[in-house]
């Protein structure tokens, strides 16, 4: 089956509606939809039949999307295909710009920050978050614009085609709800060390993860390299340098490129992530694995903020991106100091409801799960994620199935797209 539209390779319906929607006039706005909007260049028109959605232009005007079920066709005041790739490629931060520190800034920060004591760096990062404070788009730690997207797309189908349901090719497999990875990054030869002790938490609990390792920052002890892999863990590469030299210009990429590829090769890996999620999310095809992980659902903390909205991997080229999802440890635990799990379970549980990917990034080293503290909580989420009914896999497994689920061969499940009211409802199979 061909996918003609990014957002079919998300939802993949079965459906002979037809969709008119296309790029409009102008330059991208932001189109508003109660407390959900879309950025995208609008279009004007008097469609024929029942409204689904109404848009309002940033001049106060107003578009309306309507499905006609006389001839099964559904009109859009924009392209659903440009809505989506501004929400899941970041886009959006060309009229909506997140403050953060500068280029200037970053080049300074990375020079100079092996020399600064950690009880600094940490000052520094807390009025920096003061300084960004939490923005409006996207909402953190949890924003549903993609789902949002989705469930419009649905809808019109469903009130064009006169359908009281519309089968579509479930997220995962079986009648799994959401998918849930565990992936940690190892910023030094002390964290690839301890890297064992939280295999152990995992391992009691039936559970594995993924190690991302940088290629050439720290000595890296190949014998616990080893023992991971061998106990079925997963390795990946996290850069060359723990610095965002790679994406600091198209020069740096291109030069970094082959240490990558070298460094998948010794580990056995199909997964990146690039170091403190630092990225130019275009280059990202271009990476020497299957899948990346570089990409915030939403995070306005990190040095790069920003985020794709997505629950749900997306493809970059050929590579499938796989978005971080909930808050990462030294988030929650170091800068906001929590002493609970709250927000990742409040996390995990609407995720889980939404049907997404959720996807935990943590570390190792001293300074994060190696305290006994951070560590006891994160064997407390440990637990929470082995109680629920969600697909427990490997990053690499996640990201084959999401190559796999759409392949003219592939294995089918359905789920079911249906009205509840107003709203759309998305059963896995077997609901």
């Amino acid at each position: 089956m061909a996918f003609a539209n990014e957002i079919d390779r998300l939802l993949a319906p079965s459906s002979t509606v037809q969709l008119d929607h296309g790029p409009g006039e102008g330059a991208s706005e932001w189109l508003q939809s109660g407390d959900w909007r879309v950025l995208a260049r609008p279009r004007t028109g008097e469609p024929a039949g029942e409204e689904v959605a109404r848009f309002t232009r940033e001049d106060g005007s107003v578009l309306s999307a309507r499905a006609d079920p006389s001839n099964q066709s559904v009109w859009v005041p924009f392209d659903l295909d440009e809505a989506y790739l501004n929400y899941v490629h970041e886009r959006w931060r060309s009229v909506t710009p997140q403050r953060a520190l500068s280029e200037r800034q970053l080049g300074v920060f990375y020079g100079v920050k092996r020399f600064i004591p950690r009880w600094a760096q940490l000052r520094a990062r807390r009025l920096l978050m003061r300084r960004q404070q939490n923005p409006d788009f996207p909402r953190w730690p949890l924003d549903e614009s993609v789902v949002r997207l989705v469930r419009f797309y649905a809808k019109s189908l469903l009130l064009a085609g006169g359908q009281d349901e519309l089968p579509f090719r479930w997220f995962w497999p079986g009648d799994y709800r959401a998918a849930a990875i565990l992936s940690h990054d190892v910023e030094s030869s002390e964290g690839l060390r301890l890297a064992v002790e939280i295999a152990d938490l995992e391992e009691e609990r039936g559970l594995r993860s993924a190690f991302n390792i940088v290629a050439d920052w720290y000595p890296i002890d190949w014998g616990v390299v080893r023992e991971l892999a061998a106990r079925g863990f997963e390795l990946g590469v996290h850069g060359v340098h723990h610095d965002r030299s790679m994406f600091s210009s198209r020069e740096a990429f291109e030069r970094q490129q082959p240490a990558v590829r070298e460094m998948a090769e010794k580990l056995g890996a199909v997964g990146f992530r690039s170091p403190a999620t630092h990225r130019v999310i275009d280059w990202l095809a271009e990476l020497p694995v299957e899948y990346d992980c570089s990409v915030p659902h939403s995070d306005p903390f990190e040095p790069q903020p920003g985020g794709c909205c997505s629950l749900w991997p997306f493809f970059v080229g050929d590579v499938v991106e796989l978005p971080w999802t909930l808050p990462q440890d030294h988030t929650v635990l170091t800068l906001l100091g929590h002493r609970t799990i709250d927000l990742w379970r409040a996390q995990l549980e609407r995720i889980e409801q939404l049907n997404g990917l959720i996807q935990i990034l943590t570390h190792p080293d001293p300074g994060y799960l190696a305290e006994p503290r951070k560590r006891a909580l994160y064997a407390e989420f440990l637990d929470l994620l082995r109680s629920r009914n969600v697909w427990q896999a490997l990053p690499r497994d996640v990201a084959r199935w999401w190559r796999d689920r759409l392949a003219p061969d592939g294995a089918e499940s359905l789920g079911q797209a249906r009205l509840d009211g107003d709203e759309v409802v998305l059963d896995p199979p077997g609901r």
